[in-house]
C-alpha cells in the first residue's frame, strides 16, 4: 500500500502542474473545441503580410475586393479567375465576420473598392453563433463600409454547407433567409444565391469538395465563378 500511496500522489502532483500549466500554454498546443471564444486578432500576421503587399505593391482604389474566409482564400487561381473584375483577394484564415469587422479599418476601407464580394458566416456558425447573430454582424459591416464608402457596392454571397457541415444546413438557411429579406427590404446590399449550383438532384455535390469535405476544390471553385461573374455585371 505505502508503494501505491507514492505513486498516487506522483500523479497527484503531475495533474496540478498540468492544470498550472495549461492556462499559459493552452493557445500552443490544444485543440480548439467547438465554440471555444477565440482571440480577435489570432490572424493578425495575415493582415501584417496583407499590408506589406500593399507597401511593396499599393491596390488601386475601384477595384473589385473579396473579402471572407478560407473559400476565397484558398481559391486556386484566383489572380486568374477574377483578373477581368480586377478582383483583390483580402480573405483570411478562418475568419468570423467579427473578424472581418476588427480589420476593416485595414484591410477593406483603405482599398476604396467599388464592389466587396463577401463570403463569411459559416465559420461563426461552426464556433455556436446563431443565425441571427451571423446576419447582425454582417449588417455591422455594411454599416461600417457604407458610412465610410457609401457609393462601394456589397455583395453577399449565400451560405453553402460542406459535406462535413450539412448537419447545420437550418442555420444556414437561416442565415440565408434573414439576409435576402434584408437586401430585399433596404437595397443597401446584393444577395448573391449561389446554392442552385452545389445540388443536384436535390443532393450536395460532394464531388465539389477536398478531402476534408470542408472546402471546394477546382471542380467547385468553377461552378461559382460564374455565378459571381454574373452578379458582378447586374450593377
Amino acid at each position: 500500500m505505502p508503494k501505491m500511496s507514492g505513486i498516487m500522489a506522483i500523479i497527484a502532483l503531475l495533474l496540478i502542474a498540468l492544470f498550472i500549466l495549461i492556462p499559459v500554454g493552452a493557445q500552443s498546443w490544444l485543440p480548439e473545441l467547438p465554440g471555444e471564444a477565440t482571440r480577435i486578432d489570432r490572424f493578425e500576421s495575415e493582415i501584417k503580410a496583407f499590408e506589406k503587399s500593399d507597401q511593396a505593391s499599393p491596390v488601386k482604389p475601384g477595384e473589385t475586393l473579396f473579402v471572407g474566409s478560407s473559400t476565397f482564400r484558398l481559391w486556386d487561381d484566383f489572380n486568374g479567375d477574377f483578373s477581368d473584375v480586377h478582383g483583390v483577394n483580402r480573405a483570411f484564415g478562418g475568419a468570423t465576420i467579427d473578424e472581418i469587422n476588427h480589420y476593416a479599418n485595414r484591410i477593406v476601407i483603405p482599398y476604396k473598392p467599388s464592389r466587396i464580394v463577401f463570403y463569411a458566416g459559416t465559420n461563426d456558425l461552426a464556433e455556436g453563433d446563431s443565425a441571427k447573430q451571423v446576419y447582425d454582424d454582417f449588417m455591422r459591416f455594411e454599416r461600417l463600409v457604407h458610412s465610410k464608402l457609401p457609393r462601394t457596392k456589397i455583395f453577399f454571397l449565400s451560405a453553402s454547407p460542406g459535406p462535413i457541415r450539412v448537419h447545420m444546413q437550418k442555420s444556414y438557411e437561416d442565415v440565408n433567409r434573414l439576409v435576402f429579406e434584408e437586401a430585399r427590404r433596404s437595397g443597401k446590399f446584393k444577395f448573391v444565391d449561389i446554392r442552385p449550383v452545389m445540388y443536384e438532384n436535390g443532393k450536395l455535390r460532394k464531388d465539389y469538395f477536398g478531402f476534408d469535405r470542408l472546402h471546394m476544390n477546382k471542380r467547385g471553385q468553377e461552378a461559382w465563378k460564374p455565378v459571381i461573374k454574373s452578379a458582378l455585371k447586374d450593377r
